[in-house]
C-alpha cells in the first residue's frame, strides 16, 4: 500500500509522493525550525463517526513566509509568467491536449484557475480523460508539464491569503520508516552575504534576527572574528574577484557602504564580467541624510551626504547619531579625483556603535520605535529583493 507525503496549501494537497518527499520543496521554503510534531483528532475514513488522536509530523509555515523565501532567490510575477508561457508553448508543440488549442490560456487565467480549484477543495477528483485546462490542473496538482518547481509554487502562493497555513505532512513516511529526522536533512543553498567589515555584519545580523528571522537561515555571513579577515571596500573587491575565479555557484551578494570610497571601488569592478549569481549593491539612500551637518574648512555646512559618507553608522537610527540634541557631523577626509567626489566619515563612530548596542540590549519586540530601525531595515529589504 505504501506511505505518502503531501504539501497542503489551504488544506489542498499537492506534490503527493509515495515513500518519500520532495527534498527540493523543503529546501526552498522551510527551515529546520519549521519542523513540528503535534496531536490532532481526526475521523476514520471508513467510519466517520469514529475518531482517533493522530500525532502529525510536519514542516509548517505561512504563505507569506514561504513566498518571501522563494523571492530572495529570484521568484517574481514576471519570472513566473515567463516560465509558465514557455512551458505552455512546449505543451502546445507536443499536441497531446486539445485544450491548449481551443482555450485562451494566459498566465493570469492560470492564476485564477488554481485559485478557484483551491477554494473549491475538490482535491479527490479524478478523470480518465481531460475535459479542459481546469481538469488538467486537477490531475497535475496545479502544475503544467515543464514548469519550474519554485516559480510554479510561487504562483500558487501568490493567489491565496498571506496568512494561510502551508504544511508539508510527512507523518506517513516517517511512521513507515522511509524517512528519519527530516528536519536535519535540509540542505539549503545559502546566499553568501559579504560586507565591508565586521560591524556591518554584526548590525545587519541583529536586524535580520529582530525583523527577518524567517529569512536569516538563508544567508551565510562572513566570519570576521575567526578568520581574522580585515575588510574594507578595496579588500571586498578582491574577495568578489576571487569568487568569480572560483566558479562557485552559490548566490553571492556584496553590499558596500553608501559612500565615495565604495563608489570608487565599484567603478573599478565594472571591468570584471560578473556571473548572474553575483551581485554588487550599495546601501540605499537615506531621505533625511539629504540635509546633514558636515564639518569642513569653513566650519559646519548642511548638505546631502548620500553617496559620500553613508557608512553603517548612518543607518543605526537618528537616536544613535545625536549628541546634546544635535547630529554628530560628518568629517571630510579627502578628495577622490577618479570619481570627482569627497569621502566623508561620521565622527565618534565608537560612540554611535555603543549607543546602538545599548539600544539592542533593551529591545522589546512588542514595544519599539520603528522609525529608529527603518534605515537598517531598508538595507535588509534591499538585500532580500536583490534577485527579484
Amino acid at each position: 500500500m505504501g506511505s505518502y507525503s503531501e504539501l497542503f496549501i489551504c488544506n489542498y494537497p499537492i506534490f503527493t509522493l509515495k515513500n518519500n518527499y520532495y527534498h527540493d520543496i523543503v529546501d526552498l521554503i522551510f527551515l529546520e525550525s519549521d519542523y513540528t510534531e503535534y496531536e490532532a483528532t481526526v475521523s476514520d475514513e471508513d467510519n466517520p463517526e469514529e475518531e482517533e488522536i493522530v500525532r502529525f509530523k510536519s514542516f509548517i509555515s505561512t504563505a507569506e513566509v514561504c513566498k518571501e523565501r522563494l523571492e530572495i532567490f529570484g521568484a517574481s510575477y514576471e519570472k513566473a509568467k515567463l516560465d509558465f508561457e514557455e512551458s505552455l508553448k512546449i505543451l502546445r508543440e507536443d499536441g497531446i491536449y486539445d485544450f491548449v488549442i481551443y482555450e485562451s490560456i494566459t498566465f493570469d487565467f492560470y492564476l485564477d484557475t488554481i485559485k478557484r480549484i483551491i477554494e473549491s477543495k475538490k482535491s479527490g477528483r479524478k478523470k480518465d480523460v481531460y475535459g479542459g485546462f481546469e481538469d488538467y490542473l486537477y490531475k497535475s496538482e496545479l502544475y503544467i508539464d515543464g514548469q519550474s518547481i519554485s516559480l510554479g509554487l510561487w504562483s500558487i502562493l501568490s493567489v491565496i491569503d498571506s496568512k494561510s497555513i502551508i504544511e508539508y505532512n510527512l507523518t506517513d513516511i516517517i511512521e513507515g520508516g522511509w524517512v528519519q529526522a527530516p528536519q536535519s536533512l535540509i540542505n539549503t543553498k545559502k546566499i553568501i552575504l559579504l560586507t565591508e567589515g565586521k560591524t556591518d555584519t554584526e548590525f545587519l545580523k541583529i536586524c535580520f534576527n529582530y525583523f527577518f528571522k524567517h529569512l536569516e537561515g538563508y544567508y551565510h555571513f562572513m566570519d570576521f572574528e575567526n578568520s581574522k579577515y580585515e575588510a574594507n571596500a578595496s579588500r571586498l573587491i578582491h574577495t568578489i574577484k576571487s569568487f568569480v575565479g572560483s566558479g562557485i555557484n552559490n548566490f553571492i551578494l556584496a553590499v558596500f557602504d553608501n559612500d565615495s570610497a565604495a563608489s570608487k571601488e565599484i567603478e573599478n569592478l565594472k571591468k570584471v564580467n560578473l556571473p548572474n549569481n553575483i551581485k554588487v549593491l550599495q546601501y540605499p539612500e537615506i531621505e533625511w541624510a539629504k540635509n546633514y551637518p558636515t564639518l569642513g574648512p569653513t566650519g559646519i555646512q548642511v548638505m546631502n551626504i548620500n553617496g559620500l559618507a553613508g557608512s553603517i553608522e548612518m543607518y543605526l537610527g537618528k537616536d544613535c547619531l545625536m549628541e546634546n540634541g544635535e547630529f554628530i557631523p560628518i568629517q571630510w577626509t579627502g578628495y577622490m579625483e577618479s570619481i570627482n567626489k569627497y569621502q566623508g566619515v561620521v565622527l565618534k563612530k565608537d560612540q554611535i556603535q555603543r549607543s546602538f548596542r545599548e539600544k539592542v540590549k533593551f529591545f522589546d519586540e512588542n514595544n519599539y520605535d520603528l522609525k529608529q530601525w527603518e534605515d537598517l531595515i531598508s538595507i535588509i529589504t534591499l538585500i532580500k529583493n536583490s534577485w527579484k
